[in-house]
């Protein structure tokens, strides 16, 4: 999981966009506001600009460069979702993913979006440029998988159709497909069906590399869970 944040660096926004905690937005940061048009509907947004430029590569040069976004103080994201880039905008000011509605009511346990809108972040995060973001969503797959026992193969689809070969979303869902299906299949002593991976079968393990990485990894499963399958969630 990601580091507490280092105060020695509030304020820094020199370089590239925030990839790292350790870097946090200051009091100049929350000056002026500038307005985002979202998806199809345009429905609007109003967000700080150097907060968004501060997160974000692809809005410091829309901003800040001799665009008509910079001179009118507003962009359209016609192709972006509503409902992600609420997520967003939530995580933009707080830089949390958990639902703060849900802590109210359960304080112990933790409360993350779904796998597939957790994977629909990390896309907008990868389009617009915004690398800490794009942590943050890993972090939290990785720990609703944990504290959930589940995993939904729907971050397998998303990350084919809307990310590169190799990007760390890709990644991140094979390797914790391959992961359950192989421990479910020794677990049940049964062979692991194509699935979700025959979708993209040469990007997969093999099985034998499936059951070497099973072996590497099975201190991380806790010794009193017995089912591993690979249950749904939205």
């Amino acid at each position: 999981m990601t580091t507490p944040p280092d105060k020695s660096h509030i304020g820094d926004s020199a370089g590239k966009a925030v990839s790292t905690p350790n870097r946090l937005p200051s009091k100049k940061h929350y000056k002026n506001t500038v307005v985002l048009s979202v998806g199809p509907s345009k429905q609007e947004f109003t967000v700080h600009k150097e907060l968004l430029c501060f997160y974000s590569d692809f809005f410091r040069a829309a901003f800040n460069g001799s665009f008509k976004e910079a001179t009118e103080g507003r962009i359209e994201l016609p192709d972006a979702q509503v409902d992600v880039f609420e997520s967003f905008q939530v995580w933009l000011y707080s830089r949390s993913l958990l639902n703060t509605e849900d802590l109210q009511d359960q304080p112990d346990y933790q409360k993350y979006p779904s796998f597939s809108a957790l994977a629909r972040l990390w896309v907008f995060g990868d389009k617009y440029q915004i690398p800490l973001l794009q942590n943050c969503v890993i972090d939290s797959i990785l720990e609703k998988q944990k504290q959930s026992n589940r995993f939904n193969t729907c971050i397998v689809r998303i990350a084919y159709q809307d990310t590169i070969q190799e990007s760390p979303l890709r990644r991140l869902a094979i390797d914790i497909s391959v992961f359950r299906m192989t421990l479910l299949s020794t677990l049940l002593a049964v062979s692991v069906k194509p699935g979700i991976l025959g979708t993209h079968p040469e990007t997969f393990l093999s099985k034998e590399s499936a059951i070497t990485m099973f072996t590497q990894r099975a201190s991380i499963v806790d010794s009193s869970t017995q089912t591993c399958g690979a249950n749904a969630e939205q």
